[in-house]
């Protein structure tokens, strides 16, 4: 009967490695929760800034947005709060609000010269936002409130709209909701780093600033008071009901949210600040990722090779058996006895004795004394690095006493006792000297370079080693051959053959 295991349970490790890849994307996307803001202007006279000298008698708005330089002196517009309503007066009043239902936004570092004019230039932000009472906004459930599909929005007040809940470029005296389109103006800093929580559509806001008002403007000013303008007691200015829609640019000195607010000094309790985070904080936040992220990954990371290591166990089980497993936990068993006894593994005995030669090297080495450089007279002996003087050293020293050396000229040829006993017979034989040798022992001869006379031949440093010459060796005359060829030298009998040396 064959047993077989089913081994689908392998796909488990790469399905818990795929879970931890996306629990690590999901800690990554939150650490970007809150912490990235749209491109906006910059505060100052710089490239693409915008700088504001707000004053109630006039305020100047100094632009860098489209590229050059533009400057516009214009007369805020405040609210006086009254029983009929409020009374708007220019360079009088109290700050003016615009509440309701934040549907959509756009911010701008810089602008198109052929689609902004005037004061467009120093605008930084745009929102559209339908009337209504900050607690009725705060209702609407997210998804029901109104859907604006915005195509373009180049020119500050006039957003290019499209399919959607609200066309804004359709609403007429029968649309059954009003809305604002302004143009916001930041009166210092603060301001105009709070405007990057606009950023976040769907949510109730109030805007407070000011409107603007120019003399040479008249009644048909784009974006200015007009005669029709009126407020509540709150100072929450209306919309008419001829056109349902309010075109204004405003200097916006503060903005109220769902629980955080943006002050004209930005020293408010709940102020808001760029990646805060809601319920948590910035603070709060940082804590759980510290401890849901990273700890989780650990915890992940812990429970994952777990599960690795128990397959991993299942299939060596299957392998090798139960006798297997219980010889490996002996042996592993007795490793870790062994190792707590202070025994050494063949590995750990090999690598200490290799730290050791090694050390030992470096010792001696530091032991030897610096090596002296050859004589002149060894440089030349020497044939590309080869001593022939140890060599024939050498040499001399292993034939034993009772070998003995000639003190004739240098010889690279070792003389054998198979040489001595040949030389000892040839003595002993009284044939005539040959009158010629063997053509490739003459053209060795010629080939070789013409030596000294022995009487010219330089004596031998009493400290080098002496060998022995071997003596030519007598050998029958070859076999005439007929050629044409020079009689070959004579060469007398105790000539020696056997030296090459240069």
């Amino acid at each position: 009967m064959i047993i077989r295991e089913d081994f689908s349970n392998s796909t488990l490790p790469q399905w818990s490695m795929r879970r931890g890849t996306l629990a690590i994307c999901l800690i990554a996307s939150m650490l970007l929760a809150g912490c990235l803001g749209p491109s906006t202007a910059d505060w100052g006279t710089g490239s693409g800034a915008v700088q504001v000298n707000f004053s109630m008698e006039e305020t100047t708005v100094k632009s860098t947005l489209s590229g050059g330089s533009t400057s516009n002196t214009i007369v805020p517009v405040g609210c006086i709060p009254g029983t009929a309503g409020g009374d708007l007066q220019d360079g009088n009043g109290s700050a003016i609000s615009f509440t309701g239902y934040l549907a959509a936004s756009a911010f701008y570092d810089s602008h198109n010269q052929q689609s902004t004019r005037g004061l467009g230039f120093g605008v930084t932000t745009s929102v559209a936002i339908q009337s209504m009472s900050f607690s009725d906004a705060a209702a609407v459930v997210d998804g029901d409130g109104a859907r604006i599909d915005l195509k373009e929005w180049s020119d500050p007040l006039y957003p290019k709209t499209g399919a959607g809940s609200v066309n804004l470029e359709k609403l007429d005296s029968e649309a059954d909701t009003k809305w604002f389109v302004l143009g916001l103006i930041p009166t210092s800093e603060e301001v105009l780093r709070g405007m990057t929580s606009l950023n976040e559509w769907h949510q109730p806001v109030s805007i407070h600033g000011y409107m603007v008002y120019t003399e040479e403007g008249g009644s048909n000013a784009v974006g200015e008071l007009k005669s029709w303008h009126t407020a509540t007691n709150e100072c929450s200015l209306k919309v008419e009901s001829n056109t349902n829609r309010e075109d204004l640019y405003v200097l916006v000195t503060g903005i109220t949210l769902d629980g955080a607010t943006v002050s004209e000094n930005g020293e408010a309790d709940d102020e808001w600040v760029q990646g805060d985070v809601p319920f948590l904080g910035r603070g709060g936040f940082i804590m759980f990722f510290l401890v849901g992220g990273l700890g989780g990954s650990v915890g992940l990371f812990i429970v994952s090779k777990g599960m690795l290591m128990k397959s991993a166990g299942r299939s060596m089980r299957v392998l090798i058996g139960e006798e297997g497993m219980k010889k490996a936990a002996s042996v592993k068993k007795d490793a870790k006895a062994a190792k707590a006894a202070g025994m050494e593994s063949p590995e750990e005995r090999q690598r200490r004795k290799n730290r050791e030669r090694q050390q030992a090297e470096k010792e001696q080495k530091k032991q030897q004394p610096p090596k002296e450089k050859s004589s002149t007279k060894e440089d030349e002996d020497s044939l590309g690095g080869f001593d022939l003087d140890s060599v024939l050293a050498s040499t001399s020293t292993s034939r034993g006493p009772g070998g003995s050396a000639p003190t004739g000229r240098k010889s690279s040829v070792v003389v054998t006792d198979a040489a001595e006993e040949m030389d000892r017979m040839n003595a002993q034989q009284e044939t005539p000297a040959p009158t010629s040798f063997p053509s490739s022992v003459s053209q060795q001869r010629r080939s070789a370079p013409p030596t000294k006379p022995r009487s010219q031949a330089p004596e031998e440093e009493p400290s080098k080693p002496k060998v022995r010459r071997r003596k030519a060796v007598k050998k029958a005359p070859p076999q005439p051959v007929e050629e044409k060829t020079a009689p070959a030298p004579q060469y007398d009998e105790d000539e020696d053959f056997s030296d090459f040396s240069f």
